[in-house]
């Protein structure tokens, strides 16, 4: 706390300043001013806490001192030092906000009073002031908050079209131009080797950041690998918005590469309409899994997915037959061999697209569904190949991460059929062996209890005793124990990174990944991968 005495007679002024040091008075700085002018100057180079001034001085007297100087400090504490012929005078300024005076001359005692006096009013302001502006900050930081969320639910289609609008006024989101577009973003470590810990959200602040000058941007939470910005527009000039993406472009791919980061960054089209909003968010995921065939490339927009998909291929059944001849077969050889033949054909045949590769890999596990029940096998056997085309390209680095990452898939379950271990199709009736069948098929996504007990309706309590019962532990152990088990699959029949790993089977922080690893192994995922590939 700071202050400051405007007195033009020099033996009252550093008699006041000797009194305070004596007073042990709890001030940082006490400035001294000999006239009003004087004090203004310090009052905008110092801004004091608290000011004591005289009445009648040269230059500038006391009341155009106060008057001018609130401008500069609304919440300044004033005192008046006055004499008993201007006591009437120094009335009249506590018209002016002044918080108490003095009278020439005052004793120790008189001095010390009004000064803890005031300076108790102002800490108590200060305190008040802290606590509002707290409240207000947590306000918002809940409110951006529940922003996030809420788009994130909106771009997920979670919500029905016609209510989309009424969801965002509630949240008080507004756009205030005419046009849409949903970026998805995706940051990992360019490192190839140890185990990254990355700053997601600093980085992905400071990519928001390069749109902000020109666009509305609201953040959106989609509980993905991929990260969502909605950005707001008006129609611009032919070739402005070029120009922006284009210095974004290198503005990224230098960011990059000073932080050791791999970023890519997709854009959906423009549109008009709310309700759109889930369709753009889907594009633009589509379009970030181009990466994957354009490993040096930053930014795609929708010219790249057109581009790819002039041409499409047709689907090559016959090496999906061959493929579901040597899954029911006993030669694990072959069966690699063959689906590495598969991937490696539908990824490098000529206009080969990540829509391409989505419509080839539906249709194997169409084929291998309904061969399966004609074969006389579990009707859920290709649910076990776990085949989430999408959210296998969001959470792959390259395409040999996503070869890797269907093999180590269809391998479990291969391994489950030969030892006759494959569920039988009655299991999956009761609503554990349902939540469980659930959770084998989608670990790696965001789940919990609450989710899992809506999805077979199921009060939360009541099915949480029922698991544990059934199962000797709770669910999320459980959910967390096929975790492990899916990332030990990756571990040996992959070279992912660890953190890619970690992602992959639905743990985004790898230091807590590496953590639960040990936790449930006694080695840790670099020891597993080590000591199992030594035999």
């Amino acid at each position: 706390m700071t202050l400051l005495i405007v007195e033009d007679e020099d033996i009252i002024r550093k008699g006041l300043i000797v009194t305070l040091r004596k007073l042990e008075m709890d001030f940082e700085h006490i400035y001294e001013a000999g006239d009003g002018e004087e004090g203004l100057r310090l009052c905008r180079e110092y801004t004091p806490d608290i000011i004591m001034t005289d009445i009648k001085m040269p230059l500038m007297d006391g009341l155009t001192f106060i008057r001018e100087s609130q401008k500069l400090l609304p919440e300044g504490q004033f005192i008046i030092l006055s004499g008993y012929s201007d006591f009437e005078y120094a009335r009249t300024a506590l018209k002016y906000g002044v918080k108490d005076y003095l009278l020439k001359p005052s004793t120790k005692n008189e001095i010390k009073e009004v000064l803890t006096r005031v300076v108790e009013q102002l800490k108590e302001q200060q305190s008040l002031r802290l606590e509002l502006t707290e409240r207000i900050h947590t306000y918002e930081k809940k409110l951006d908050r529940f922003q996030e969320l809420l788009l994130g639910n909106i771009l997920s289609g979670r919500y029905p079209a016609g209510e989309i609008g009424r969801y965002l006024s509630h949240y008080s989101i507004v756009f205030p131009e005419e046009y849409m577009e949903v970026l998805c973003i995706r940051i990992t470590s360019a490192v190839s080797s140890g185990e990254p810990s990355i700053d997601y959200k600093n980085h992905f602040m400071w990519i928001a950041s390069l749109f902000t000058p020109y666009y509305t941007v609201y953040q959106a939470d989609i509980l993905s690998v991929y990260k969502c910005l909605l950005i707001n527009f008006s129609r611009m000039e032919p070739g402005y918005s070029q120009k922006i993406w284009k210095k974004a472009e290198t503005e990224i791919r230098e960011y990059g590469q000073k932080h050791g980061l791999r970023i890519c960054l997709s854009i959906s089209r423009a549109q008009v309409s709310e309700e759109a909003l889930p369709d753009l968010y889907q594009e633009a995921c589509m379009l970030l899994h181009c990466r994957l065939f354009q490993p040096e490339a930053v930014i795609f927009d929708p010219k790249c997915q057109r581009a790819a998909e002039t041409k499409i291929p047709a689907v090559p059944l016959t090496m999906i037959e061959t493929l579901y001849h040597y899954f029911i077969g006993n030669s694990q050889f072959d069966l690699r061999q063959n689906f590495y033949s598969f991937i490696h054909h539908i990824t490098h045949i000529e206009d080969s697209s990540p829509g391409y590769v989505c419509e080839c890999l539906d249709r194997l596990e169409e084929f291998f569904a309904v061969q399966s029940a004609k074969d006389g096998l579990e009707p859920d056997t290709a649910y076990r190949i776990a085949f989430s085309v999408s959210e296998s390209m969001t959470v792959c680095s390259s395409l040999e991460d996503l070869t890797d990452m269907f093999y180590a898939r269809l391998l479990d379950y291969w391994k489950l059929k030969k030892e006759g271990t494959a569920p039988a199709a009655h299991m999956a009736s009761s609503p554990v062996d349902q939540a469980i069948a659930y959770m084998e098929q989608n670990y790696y996504l965001d789940l919990d209890l609450s989710m899992i007990s809506d999805l077979i309706s199921m009060n939360s309590s009541y099915f949480s005793s029922l698991f544990k019962k059934k199962t000797g532990m709770n669910l999320i152990n459980y959910l967390q124990n096929v975790r492990i088990e899916k990332s030990k699959q990756l571990l040996l029949n992959s070279n992912q990174k660890l953190y890619e790993i970690s992602e992959a089977v639905g743990i985004p922080n790898v230091k807590y990944f590496c953590k639960l690893f040990k936790d449930y192994t006694g080695v840790t995922p670099s020891e597993f991968r080590k000591h199992e590939h030594s035999f």
